[in-house]
């Protein structure tokens, strides 16, 4: 009975130690952040697009809401959609890799971007935020830069925001070339001490540009203050308007 009751003893204070140490011992939590489902954008060729972004739930408490980053892409392809991806060799690999990597169902491994996921593929944050209700997001591209720029409302409310590129990749004393636009200022190389351009790829032909994008849940680790992810989604391919 005495053996017994050591025994007992023993593993009673072995179940003891391991709680404890599952509540001191700093067990990191899984922070995960739901993705816009791919059924819930819809596309019309490459000057329109409508996402329904879902309100994030709040047990979710981390997240901050949901951010587009985009690349855009040189060619001499006049009628470049996501639908045909021969207008850019790079454009095609970018693609491949964000859908192989994390939305491809055969992929068993799960993949979740990081801070450099976007920028390691020439992809940044457009100027543009979504907060955690979500809502209708609606894209429009127009045939020509003559009519307006390139921009975006959220649930129909009449307020229009244009769309602009990553503050820190334009002049500050060339305000224009932030739009969404077909210009000269585009075709000029990347220059990464400068940081001019740095979201532009070309295929050695500059007739035509063309913008894809990806909107993604974003979040911050209440433990360690990081920046977290979601799942990107993509969104389309746009042909920017010819000034």
């Amino acid at each position: 009975m005495l053996k017994q009751a050591v025994n007992f003893g023993i593993k009673v204070l072995l179940i003891l130690l391991v709680s404890f140490c599952f509540i001191t011992c700093g067990i990191e939590e899984y922070y995960f952040l739901p993705q816009v489902e791919q059924n819930q954008v819809n596309t019309d060729i490459n000057t329109y697009a409508i996402v329904n972004i879902p309100r994030i739930p709040s047990e979710h408490y981390y997240a901050t809401g949901y951010r587009i980053y985009y690349r855009i892409y040189l060619s001499g392809e006049n009628n470049g959609t996501r639908d045909n991806p021969s207008f850019s060799s790079t454009y095609n690999s970018d693609y491949n890799y964000f859908y192989n990597t994390f939305n491809n169902p055969s992929n068993t491994t799960s993949s979740i971007p990081t801070i450099t996921t976007f920028s390691g593929r020439g992809y940044y944050e457009l100027d543009y935020y979504i907060n955690t209700n979500g809502g209708i997001l609606e894209f429009w591209f127009p045939a020509t830069g003559l009519v307006y720029n390139p921009y975006v409302t959220l649930n129909s409310n009449n307020i229009t925001n244009e769309l602009k590129r990553y503050s820190e990749f334009v002049p500050s004393d060339q305000h224009h070339e932030r739009f969404f636009r077909n210009t000269d200022g585009l075709k000029e190389a990347p220059d990464s001490t400068s940081r001019k351009n740095l979201d532009v790829t070309s295929s050695g032909q500059t007739e035509h540009a063309y913008a894809a994008m990806y909107i993604v849940a974003v979040g911050q680790n209440p433990q360690s203050f990081t920046i977290i992810y979601g799942k990107p989604t993509f969104i389309s391919v746009f042909k920017l308007p010819n000034i």
